[in-house]
């Protein structure tokens, strides 16, 4: 439940009462539940002793190598971990013959946290931002004598927090909010600004830059993971420092 997708009953209600049993459904929804099944046994298992490893190293021998290995390691564990599951779930939906959302996007490919997030767990994304971010939007608009860009900043970091919070309540996991609401506050700012000062016309820079910005959220994201993947404050700052 806590991986996905996570579904309103309203989107799935009419095919709970009429479901649609076909060959190809049942063929297309195998085939799902053995990708998610693979996803999860032959690579994200894998990449997991990996991230084991190479973080479970004492503060002595961790060396800058073996935490950038545990870094892009677990990166890929907790994406083939989840994409695994909502794989696993949605074919065995289909077996039943429901059709559920998809939940991943190639997240680790696009160019900025927004998009990152729009193709991230994207059921919970669209479930916090229906059910918290808006409504918590309308709520501090109310409130005139906040500045535009504290308003931003203060529904960004509330969104982020909750969303880590989601799998635990941990000194880690609000550091993972805070960590990606700040980046999302930061890149709208670097997004608002550049608009209106920088117009690229020349397709191989575009292309340079649209390759810079996926390195660089890859990057932040997969750093971020850090207080994802060890338990305590003082064991993620040793991987940075």
């Amino acid at each position: 439940l806590v991986a996905g997708p996570i579904v309103r009953y309203g989107i799935i209600a009419d095919q709970m009462r009429h479901r649609v049993h076909t060959v190809e459904g049942f063929a297309l929804g195998l085939t799902r539940f053995g990708f998610g099944l693979a996803k999860k046994i032959l690579l994200a298992d894998h990449m997991g002793v990996m991230a084991d490893t190479a973080f479970g190293a004492g503060a002595g021998t961790l060396t800058t190598l073996t935490a950038w290995v545990g870094v892009a390691a677990y990166a890929f564990q907790i994406y083939f971990d989840f994409s695994g599951y909502t794989d696993i779930a949605i074919g065995v939906a289909r077996l039943a013959g429901i059709k559920l959302p998809e939940n991943f996007a190639a997240p680790y490919t696009k160019s900025n946290l927004t998009q990152f997030w729009n193709s991230w767990h994207m059921t919970l994304t669209q479930w916090i931002r229906a059910y918290f971010f808006n409504p918590f939007n309308r709520w501090i608009r109310g409130y005139k004598t906040f500045p535009a860009w504290v308003m931003l900043l203060l529904g960004q970091l509330a969104t982020m927090l909750l969303i880590g919070l989601w799998p635990g309540i941990t000194v880690n996991f609000i550091l993972w909010g805070v960590w990606h609401g700040l980046g999302l506050f930061l890149q709208n700012r670097w997004s608002d600004f550049a608009k209106t000062r920088f117009t690229v016309n020349n397709p191989r820079i575009q292309t340079a830059m649209q390759l810079g910005g996926i390195l660089l959220t890859f990057h932040f994201v997969a750093l971020g993971w850090v207080f994802f993947a060890l338990s305590e404050p003082v064991l993620s700052f040793r991987v940075f420092f």
